[in-house]
C-alpha cells in the first residue's frame, strides 16, 4: 500500500477545504471522490474539468505535495541531498484537451502572488489520430526548464503508450545538479533523459508533486483526468526532512 505519511493533498473544490492536511489524509475517516484506494492498495486520482482551479492557475488538479512527517510543507535545495521519485502508474482517462500531468518538481521560489513554476513536469498526452486495434495511444513527455529563465521544452520518453496501460518512471535530481528521468512501459522508445541543470537552480527551493493535473477546464462534469498509481515513493539521501 502506498505510504502517504509525508504528503498532503490538494483537491479541486472551493476553499477552505481545497487542501487536505497530512494528518487528515492519513486518518481512517478520510474519504474523497478525488482520491481513493483502488485494487491492491493503489491510489486513484480523479480531477474533473469542472473542478475549481488552483490559486494562480487556470486549471484544476488533484495532487499530492511533499511534507515533513509533522505535516509541514517540505522543500529542498538540490545541493542538500539526492532527491528521487519512483512511481508506477496508468492513465485511465484524459479530457478533450488530452493530456494529464502526473508528477512535478515544482519551484517554491517564484515571486509572491505568482503561481509556482515547474522545473520538470511528467506529462501523458494522447495522440487522437493514433490508435492500435481501436485502443488510444499516447506518449510520455518530460517537460522541463534547464534554467529558471528558460521556457519549458518537451522531451519524448515513451511513444505509442496505450491509454490505461501501466508504466514506471524514476525522477532523480542529484546533488551535482544532474537531472535523470527514466521511463519503461509498453509501446516504443523506452526513454532515458539525463542533463546537467543550470547552476542557477541551486538557490531554488524545490518539491515533488504527484497526481493528476489538467490543462483543460471546459466540458461536462464526467470529463476529466484519472490516474491510478500502483507505486509512489519519494526519497532524499541523506534524509534531511
Amino acid at each position: 500500500m502506498i505510504d502517504l505519511a509525508e504528503w498532503n493533498l490538494t483537491v479541486p473544490v472551493p476553499l477552505p477545504v481545497a487542501q487536505v492536511t497530512t494528518a487528515e489524509l492519513n486518518s481512517s475517516n478520510f474519504r474523497s471522490l478525488y482520491l481513493y484506494r483502488g485494487e491492491g492498495g493503489s491510489l486513484v486520482f480523479w480531477v474533473p474539468v469542472t473542478g475549481t482551479p488552483q490559486a494562480f492557475y487556470d486549471y484544476p488538479a488533484t495532487e499530492l505535495r511533499e511534507t515533513r512527517p509533522d505535516g509541514s510543507a517540505y522543500s529542498w535545495k538540490y545541493r542538500e541531498a539526492d532527491a528521487l521519485l519512483q512511481a508506477e502508474a496508468a492513465v485511465q482517462q484524459v479530457p478533450s484537451r488530452p493530456e494529464v500531468i502526473l508528477s512535478q518538481i515544482e519551484d517554491q521560489s517564484s515571486a509572491p502572488l505568482k503561481p509556482a513554476e515547474a522545473l520538470l513536469q511528467l506529462v501523458y498526452q494522447v495522440d487522437s489520430a493514433m490508435t492500435d486495434k481501436g485502443q488510444e495511444l499516447g506518449k510520455l513527455i518530460a517537460r522541463l526548464r534547464e534554467s529558471p529563465d528558460d521556457n519549458p521544452k518537451d522531451v519524448i520518453l515513451l511513444e505509442r503508450l496505450p491509454l490505461a496501460s501501466r508504466f514506471s518512471y524514476d525522477i532523480k535530481l542529484a546533488r551535482n545538479g544532474v537531472l535523470t528521468v527514466r521511463a519503461h512501459g509498453a509501446g516504443s522508445r523506452t526513454g532515458d533523459l539525463g542533463l546537467q541543470l543550470d547552476s542557477a537552480w541551486s538557490s531554488h527551493h524545490l518539491y515533488f508533486k504527484a497526481g493528476a493535473r489538467l490543462r483543460d477546464a471546459e466540458g461536462p462534469a464526467s470529463e476529466g483526468g484519472k490516474v491510478q498509481f500502483y507505486r509512489l515513493i519519494s526519497m532524499h539521501q541523506p534524509n534531511n526532512r
